[in-house]
């Protein structure tokens, strides 16, 4: 589960501290870079900047020393990262929106991109997005593109892997479709608490975006379901296994 988002962690950095904006207790930055931005406190989770959420996908534990959380004043044309990345020798077509950011028909356009490279180097996507966008400046109408090239990955028998971020929330609603396999980020195992009531996940987002039926409004139970919860730090192991069951020879860096 990831910390509340709003501008106090910005606002209460003050050189190498940093607010939690869950507890308010302020740890040193050293502290978090070592555990992966997780407050040695309360153990919720920090937004992470694109840069260090790529870092920590492949492994790298040696997070920049700034702008290395995310923050409420995003570059609108850099809060959006499509890239053919190699994580452990094995190819990816790589997807990640900043979770401070508004969901737009921009990042459709680059998702397509990481789509479109998914088809011609025959690669796995993974695509990773906020659980549920700050605001939503899209319709399903203009979501339907990307369910048809979605598709054509499936002929092709190309996995889709899903990471969803800020899950410290009721009920997810990313609005970007996702994958065969999602996994949700969250703290360290020993602080989890089981989800009760669990639903069949809804990998559509037409199914997302109808409302709930025959069903209590229960904070704890989302709007879809998860394969897994991972905790940050071992998003790369799991990350790895995972793509090493759907690619048969990783490439050679």
């Amino acid at each position: 589960m990831e910390t509340t988002r709003n501008i106090e962690v910005a606002d209460e950095s003050i050189g190498l501290w940093h607010k939690c904006t869950q507890c308010n207790e302020v740890s040193f930055r050293g502290e978090l870079e070592r555990n992966g931005f997780t407050c040695p406190k309360c153990k919720e989770l920090f937004c992470l900047s694109i840069e260090n959420r790529l870092k920590l996908l492949k492994g790298d534990d040696t997070l920049n020393t700034t702008d290395a959380l995310s923050s409420e004043t995003i570059d609108p044309t850099n809060d959006v990262l499509a890239i053919e990345e190699n994580i452990t020798g094995y190819p990816v077509s790589l997807f990640i929106l900043d979770p401070e950011s508004s969901l737009l028909q921009q990042h459709l356009t680059v998702f397509s991109e990481a789509i479109t490279c998914a088809l011609n180097k025959s690669i796995p996507l993974l695509s990773v997005c906020t659980a549920s966008p700050i605001d939503v400046q899209i319709s399903f109408s203009e979501i339907v593109p990307l369910l048809l090239q979605l598709e054509e990955l499936a002929k092709k028998s190309l996995p889709h892997l899903t990471i969803l971020t800020e899950t410290g929330i009721g009920q997810f609603t990313p609005h970007l479709p996702v994958g065969e396999i999602v996994i949700a980020e969250c703290t360290s195992r020993s602080e989890n608490v089981p989800r009760f009531q669990a639903q069949p996940a809804l990998h559509a987002p037409e199914e997302q975006l109808l409302p709930e039926k025959n069903r209590e409004l229960n904070s704890s139970t989302p709007d879809i379901s998860v394969d897994c919860y991972i905790p940050r730090l071992e998003l790369h192991t799991v990350l790895v296994r995972l793509l090493k069951f759907f690619t048969s020879t990783p490439t050679v860096d």
